[in-house]
């Protein structure tokens, strides 16, 4: 288990909140949301050029609209363990992971079946190895995640919506 520096949070994250690395305000660019791998937990946001190499936290860029509701926040605390805990790089299984990590990435918080089909029209040729069902896999691993985070709720909000600029 990582011992994370817990930053005391209020229910809502926003801008001039304290970065988890540097501890100065986050006033611009795009904030990096820092989930732990090991246990379901929100820990913290950092300037996108704080991040670094830390390979110990998932990790998730806010685009615009730049909120994340709580409902949101809890699934991608449940999310980032549950895909850790997925075979790696050296392993025949890891298209689900791989699968996984384009829906989180690339069109994030959006209809998984949308992002399936999506995925399966941008890599026609490419053979995937996988020992079982790939689709049903990546449909039930969701599900399982969307049904821990309604059970597990987090009372965090993300919004860096309004520009501190106006």
């Amino acid at each position: 288990m990582t011992n994370y520096y817990v930053v005391p949070l209020t229910q809502t994250v926003t801008w001039n909140h304290l970065c988890y690395f540097c501890h100065r305000p986050i006033t611009g660019g795009v904030p990096t949301v820092l989930f732990a791998t090991d246990e379901p937990m929100f820990v913290g946001v950092t300037h996108d050029t704080c991040y670094g190499d830390k390979p110990n936290f998932g990790r998730y860029q806010l685009k615009p609209p730049n909120h994340l509701s709580p409902e949101q926040v809890a699934f991608l605390a449940q999310f980032y363990p549950m895909l850790f805990a997925l075979p790696d790089a050296f392993t025949p299984n890891i298209a689900l992971r791989l699968w996984l990590v384009d829906f989180i990435h690339h069109h994030p918080m959006s209809d998984p079946m949308v992002r399936l089909r999506d995925h399966k029209k941008t890599h026609p040729d490419k053979p995937i190895r996988y020992e079982g069902d790939l689709e049903a896999d990546y449909i039930g691993f969701l599900a399982k995640v969307q049904k821990a985070a309604k059970e597990n709720p987090v009372d965090v909000e993300l919004d860096f919506q309004q520009d501190l600029r106006v």
